[in-house]
Protein backbone atom coordinates (compact mmCIF):
# COMPACT_ATOMS: atom_id res chain seq x y z
CA UNK A 1 0.00 0.00 0.00
CA UNK A 2 1.49 3.86 -0.54
CA UNK A 3 1.91 5.90 1.62
CA UNK A 4 -0.24 9.04 2.56
CA UNK A 5 0.03 12.06 4.61
CA UNK A 6 -1.39 11.69 8.03
CA UNK A 7 -0.16 15.15 9.22
CA UNK A 8 -2.24 17.40 10.08
CA UNK A 9 -0.96 20.25 7.59
CA UNK A 10 -1.63 17.95 4.86
CA UNK A 11 0.37 17.45 1.87
CA UNK A 12 0.68 17.55 -2.01
CA UNK A 13 1.63 14.39 -3.42
CA UNK A 14 2.96 11.35 -1.85
CA UNK A 15 6.26 9.49 -1.28
CA UNK A 16 7.71 7.63 -4.51
CA UNK A 17 6.34 10.80 -6.74
CA UNK A 18 8.33 12.88 -9.25
CA UNK A 19 7.15 15.98 -9.99
CA UNK A 20 7.88 18.51 -12.55
CA UNK A 21 6.04 21.36 -10.65
CA UNK A 22 6.91 22.40 -7.13
CA UNK A 23 3.88 21.34 -4.96
CA UNK A 24 5.27 22.09 -1.75
CA UNK A 25 7.76 24.67 0.22
CA UNK A 26 10.98 23.09 -0.23
CA UNK A 27 12.09 21.90 3.68
CA UNK A 28 8.65 21.42 5.09
CA UNK A 29 9.06 17.70 6.83
CA UNK A 30 5.73 15.59 6.72
CA UNK A 31 4.74 12.78 8.61
CA UNK A 32 3.08 9.93 6.02
CA UNK A 33 1.83 6.29 7.25
CA UNK A 34 5.22 5.16 6.69
CA UNK A 35 7.69 7.49 8.52
CA UNK A 36 8.87 11.37 8.13
CA UNK A 37 9.94 12.66 4.63
CA UNK A 38 10.83 16.27 3.47
CA UNK A 39 9.93 17.82 0.35
CA UNK A 40 13.95 18.44 -1.58
CA UNK A 41 14.35 19.45 -5.23
CA UNK A 42 16.51 16.43 -7.18
CA UNK A 43 19.64 16.57 -8.53
CA UNK A 44 21.66 15.31 -11.31
CA UNK A 45 21.63 11.43 -11.60
CA UNK A 46 19.99 10.75 -8.42
CA UNK A 47 17.85 6.98 -8.07
CA UNK A 48 15.57 5.72 -5.84
CA UNK A 49 17.94 4.88 -2.65
CA UNK A 50 19.91 7.36 -3.11
CA UNK A 51 21.52 9.23 -0.16
CA UNK A 52 21.44 12.97 -0.37
CA UNK A 53 23.02 15.79 1.30
CA UNK A 54 21.04 18.93 1.66
CA UNK A 55 21.82 22.56 3.50
CA UNK A 56 19.51 23.46 5.78
CA UNK A 57 17.86 26.76 5.05
CA UNK A 58 18.68 27.07 1.66
CA UNK A 59 18.13 23.21 1.07
CA UNK A 60 20.39 23.01 -1.76
CA UNK A 61 21.08 19.05 -2.64
CA UNK A 62 23.82 16.56 -3.89
CA UNK A 63 24.00 13.24 -4.27
CA UNK A 64 26.20 12.21 -1.21
CA UNK A 65 30.06 11.47 -0.76
CA UNK A 66 32.81 11.91 0.86
CA UNK A 67 33.82 15.29 2.51
CA UNK A 68 30.13 16.59 2.22
CA UNK A 69 28.65 17.89 5.59
CA UNK A 70 25.01 18.91 6.21
CA UNK A 71 21.25 16.94 6.88
CA UNK A 72 20.97 13.73 4.82
CA UNK A 73 17.97 12.07 3.06
CA UNK A 74 16.67 9.35 1.05
CA UNK A 75 15.67 9.83 -2.12
CA UNK A 76 11.97 7.46 -2.62
CA UNK A 77 12.59 8.28 -6.58
CA UNK A 78 14.78 9.68 -9.79
CA UNK A 79 14.41 13.00 -8.53
CA UNK A 80 16.75 13.66 -11.31
CA UNK A 81 17.19 17.14 -11.84
CA UNK A 82 16.87 20.42 -10.24
CA UNK A 83 13.64 21.15 -12.04
CA UNK A 84 12.31 17.93 -10.52
CA UNK A 85 10.65 17.97 -6.56
CA UNK A 86 9.73 15.32 -4.45
CA UNK A 87 9.55 13.80 -0.83
CA UNK A 88 12.69 12.10 0.52
CA UNK A 89 13.09 9.78 3.63
CA UNK A 90 14.06 11.86 6.97
CA UNK A 91 12.95 9.52 9.81
CA UNK A 92 11.88 5.85 9.31
CA UNK A 93 12.75 2.47 7.60
CA UNK A 94 13.80 3.19 3.90
CA UNK A 95 15.51 1.37 0.90
CA UNK A 96 18.60 2.55 0.75
CA UNK A 97 21.42 2.52 -1.76
CA UNK A 98 24.80 0.47 0.11
CA UNK A 99 27.74 -1.02 -1.29
CA UNK A 100 28.07 -4.73 -0.73
CA UNK A 101 29.05 -6.03 2.25
CA UNK A 102 27.59 -3.78 3.98
CA UNK A 103 26.17 -5.41 7.42
CA UNK A 104 23.16 -5.42 9.39
CA UNK A 105 22.53 -3.66 12.45
CA UNK A 106 26.01 -1.17 11.37
CA UNK A 107 26.22 2.29 10.88
CA UNK A 108 26.91 3.62 7.91
CA UNK A 109 29.53 6.23 6.29
CA UNK A 110 29.33 8.32 3.02
CA UNK A 111 31.66 6.54 0.24
CA UNK A 112 33.44 8.13 -2.69
CA UNK A 113 30.51 5.99 -4.98
CA UNK A 114 27.70 8.96 -4.95
CA UNK A 115 24.65 8.47 -3.52
CA UNK A 116 25.82 4.98 -1.62
CA UNK A 117 26.57 4.26 2.30
CA UNK A 118 28.95 1.74 3.63
CA UNK A 119 29.79 0.00 7.31
CA UNK A 120 33.61 0.50 6.87
CA UNK A 121 34.61 3.60 9.52
CA UNK A 122 35.80 6.08 7.40
CA UNK A 123 37.10 9.23 9.40
CA UNK A 124 34.72 12.20 9.80
CA UNK A 125 32.29 10.63 7.31
CA UNK A 126 29.78 8.34 9.67
CA UNK A 127 26.32 9.17 8.89
CA UNK A 128 24.64 9.80 12.33
CA UNK A 129 21.44 8.68 12.89
CA UNK A 130 21.46 6.09 10.26
CA UNK A 131 22.02 2.59 10.81
CA UNK A 132 21.86 -0.67 8.31
CA UNK A 133 19.19 -3.11 9.39
CA UNK A 134 18.12 -5.31 6.67
CA UNK A 135 19.77 -8.45 5.07
CA UNK A 136 23.81 -7.44 4.01
CA UNK A 137 23.87 -6.63 0.25
CA UNK A 138 25.71 -9.47 -1.30
CA UNK A 139 26.26 -8.10 -5.12
CA UNK A 140 29.50 -6.74 -6.19
CA UNK A 141 28.91 -2.82 -5.77
CA UNK A 142 26.17 -2.90 -4.11
CA UNK A 143 22.21 -3.07 -3.84
CA UNK A 144 19.50 -1.96 -2.11
CA UNK A 145 19.41 -2.34 1.87
CA UNK A 146 16.87 -1.55 4.95
CA UNK A 147 18.35 1.47 6.54
CA UNK A 148 16.97 3.18 9.68
CA UNK A 149 16.86 6.88 9.89
CA UNK A 150 16.26 9.67 12.36
CA UNK A 151 16.97 13.01 10.46
CA UNK A 152 20.89 12.07 9.74
CA UNK A 153 23.86 14.71 9.61
CA UNK A 154 27.00 14.02 7.50
CA UNK A 155 30.43 14.87 9.07
CA UNK A 156 29.48 16.25 12.61
CA UNK A 157 32.53 17.87 14.34
CA UNK A 158 31.84 15.90 17.73
CA UNK A 159 32.30 12.19 16.02
CA UNK A 160 35.16 10.21 17.83
CA UNK A 161 34.93 8.06 14.71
Amino acid sequence: MAAYCIDPRGAAGAPGEVHSTQLNTVGVVREFSDGHYIYLAGVTGTVSGDFICFKPGVYTTARLTTGMRGNVAIATAAVDATTKWGWFGYVGSFAANCLSATLSNGFLFATATAGSAEDALIKNEQIRGATATGAPVTTTGGGSQTVVIDRPTVGNSSESA
